[in-house]
Parts: C-alpha cells; sequence; structure tokens
C-alpha cells in the first residue's frame, strides 16, 4: 500500500478517472457568486485584498472578481524525480503580490516557495534542500518516521515533502503546511526555511499523545518497525490571538474521527506536536483539507469527506462538509454538508464564504454564505 500521502493518492484517482491535467480557457460565469468552473486540479482558492478570489488552476492564477475570470500570473514548475509537481497553496500578500507554493515530486522534490509580483514571479525558498538536509520528521530527538515506510511504486525510501496551504505572516515570510513533510514550515523571502513545527501520528480516540504506544500503527516493516497512520497537515491558519491553527487529513486508510486542529503558539520554533507550545484546538473530526477564520472570530473547517479522503476517491463517498468551530470551547457545527470533494475555502474582502470543489475531477468555485 502507498504510504499516506495526501499528493498520490489524488493523483491516482485523477488519473484513474481519466482527468487531463492541461489548461483550458477560463470559463464565463452565469452569476457573480459563482459557480465558476475550472480545468483539474485545482487545489487553493485565496481572498484578494482588492477584492475577488484566486485560484490555482493547474500552474495558472486565475482571478475571479464580479463575474470576470481571467489569469493573472503563471508559476514555473520545478523539476522532480517521479511525480510532476503541482501549485498546491496560494495566499494574498498585497494587490498583486502572492505567495505560492508546489511539491508532489519523488524524495522532496519539486517542494518550493514562489513569490509572486506583478510582472514578476521566483522561487524564493527550495524546501526541497531544507527536507533533504534534515528530514524532521526521521531526525534523532524528533523521530517517528522510519523512511523506509515512505516506499511504494511512485515513492523511495528517504525524505518526502509537499507543501501543501500556506499562510502569511508578513510579506517576507509564509507559514507552510508540509503534508509529505509532517511539519508546520517557515519559509522566507531571502531562502530561510526552518522548522516550526513537527506532528505526531493520531491516537484512536482522537486525542494527541506523546507516546508512540499510543499512535495508531498503519503496518509494519519486515523487522517490526511500526510505520504509524501519518498526521499529514493540508492547511494553516493565523488566528486572531496570532497562534497558527494546523488541520490534518490523516492518512489511509483514512480513520474517521482522529484528525485534528492543532494550536501552534506565536513565534515558536522547532516544538514538537503535542507539547507545552503546541496543543489541540478542536478533536474528533475527519479528513481535514483547509482551514480559515471567518470575520465572526470562528474557525471554518473543512472536511473532505465524511468517511475518509480514500473512501471519497475510491467510490464510498460520505459527503464534505464545512465547520465552524470555537477553538476557546473546542466546539464546532456544521455549516454545509453533503458536499463534493471539497478541497478549500476563504472568505473575501466582504467577508463571504466562498468554497472550491471538485477539486481533482470538475472544479467549481462559489460563494457558499454571502
Amino acid at each position: 500500500m502507498t504510504p499516506p500521502r495526501l499528493l498520490p493518492a489524488r493523483r491516482t484517482a485523477a488519473l484513474a478517472m481519466g482527468v487531463t491535467l492541461t489548461l483550458l480557457a477560463a470559463p464565463m460565469a452565469v452569476s457573480a457568486n459563482g459557480p465558476y468552473t475550472f480545468s483539474p486540479a485545482v487545489f487553493d482558492i485565496a481572498a484578494a485584498p482588492n477584492g475577488g478570489v484566486l485560484v490555482t488552476e493547474n500552474n495558472t492564477i486565475q482571478f475571479i472578481r464580479e463575474g470576470d475570470v481571467h489569469a493573472v500570473a503563471s508559476i514555473p514548475l520545478p523539476e522532480t524525480v517521479g511525480p510532476p509537481a503541482t501549485v498546491n497553496g496560494i495566499v494574498a500578500v498585497g494587490s498583486g503580490n502572492y505567495f505560492v507554493t508546489t511539491g508532489g515530486g519523488d524524495l522532496a522534490t519539486g517542494a518550493a516557495l514562489f513569490r509572486v509580483a506583478p510582472g514578476r514571479t521566483r522561487m524564493v525558498a527550495d524546501i526541497t534542500a531544507f527536507e533533504v538536509a534534515n528530514d524532521p520528521d526521521a531526525t534523532a530527538g524528533l523521530s517517528w518516521k522510519d523512511p523506509r515506510c515512505e516506499e511504494s511504486p511512485e515513492f523511495s525510501a528517504g525524505p518526502q515533502s509537499n507543501p501543501y496551504h500556506v499562510a502569511a505572516r508578513s510579506g517576507g515570510e509564509a507559514l507552510v503546511a508540509d503534508a509529505a513533510g509532517n511539519t508546520l514550515l517557515s519559509a522566507r523571502t531571502n531562502g530561510q526555511v526552518s522548522l516550526v513545527a513537527v506532528f505526531t501520528p493520531p491516537v484512536s480516540d482522537g486525542s494527541a499523545s506523546a507516546d508512540p504506544a499510543d499512535w495508531m500503527v498503519l503496518f509494519s516493516l519486515p523487522d517490526d518497525t511500526p510505520c504509524y497512520v501519518q498526521p499529514v497537515p493540508t492547511s494553516v491558519a493565523i488566528g486572531p490571538d496570532g497562534a497558527y491553527y494546523v488541520g490534518e487529513l490523516t492518512g489511509a486508510p483514512a480513520p474517521v474521527g482522529v484528525s485534528r486542529v492543532w494550536r501552534i503558539e506565536p513565534g515558536a520554533t522547532n516544538v514538537t506536536c503535542p507539547s507545552a507550545s503546541c496543543t489541540l484546538a478542536v478533536q474528533g473530526l475527519t479528513s481535514v483539507i483547509d482551514v480559515a477564520f471567518g470575520p465572526d472570530g470562528l474557525l471554518y473547517v473543512v472536511e473532505y469527506d465524511g468517511n475518509g479522503w480514500l473512501a471519497a476517491l475510491t467510490g464510498s463517498p460520505g459527503g464534505g462538509t464545512v465547520k465552524a468551530c470555537d477553538v476557546g470551547a473546542g466546539s464546532c457545527s456544521t455549516v454545509a454538508s453533503g458536499l463534493t470533494l471539497p478541497g478549500a475555502i476563504t472568505f473575501d474582502k466582504q467577508g463571504s464564504l466562498w468554497l472550491l470543489e471538485s477539486n481533482i475531477i470538475a472544479p467549481t468555485v462559489r460563494m457558499l454564505m454571502p
């Protein structure tokens, strides 16, 4: 079985369904609120500071505003070993200025942070080099993952990285949820990449533990080394309190009810979750794919599917949800349910909630809550 990683599963499913990952012309919308349709694959949306919504369609950034859709930039995808790189995450850091993440190749190749400005797109942080040099979740002192647990037909035993969704601390620093690296990283425009947090495997009751005896085991190697169910951080948002909130999609077999949202202290570096600097904000979730704070101060959480992401991609979907969570109380209420492969959310300048659905099959973006 392929070790639990977001990217191989989504690419395998897309190819199995005959999806062609090519860029199509921007669609015409029937309503300013959508739905807007795009060609696969689309993995993130983000609010633009001057109004409108940004969409990562293949290697192109599309801009939706008042019924119009047009391309504003393209990303030169890095070279990879094995599977090709994809554009994964986007966040605006000013009018016409964005951070974009790429990743997905074998042995961490293709993992990078780009800075997009009017007329200029450049790679500013080489996340591949950081992961290869450090491999934080398999390093002595933090170790819980044996590199052999990553081995599969597409991926080799060794460091892996898939920078997914991203948040901006400033115009010069991004927080990156590295799904395959099982880490939250800080990446800066001066090229510096550093570890903020490394996440540990889930516990069967949905809680967190620093004791390996509590972690869920997926399979064991021939020498009895355990290969744990992986936490797979997919998303990050900076809260009103300045803390970093990270949502996780747990790896195959994608157990129901064991995904979590972590709270990391502002400015924390090189921490292990759980610890004094990294605690649970919400637990009991399933396959979290995105998080975002709303204008009401609540944390909105996207669950990819009620039966887990693997079930959704193999023909047993339960429907995705968007939940509004009070992180102080650790409680959530459902805002929308029965969604088809919801991949991301964002709040636009007016405070309206936008949703990406069916991200690897027939991506659509629409206003969910005005």
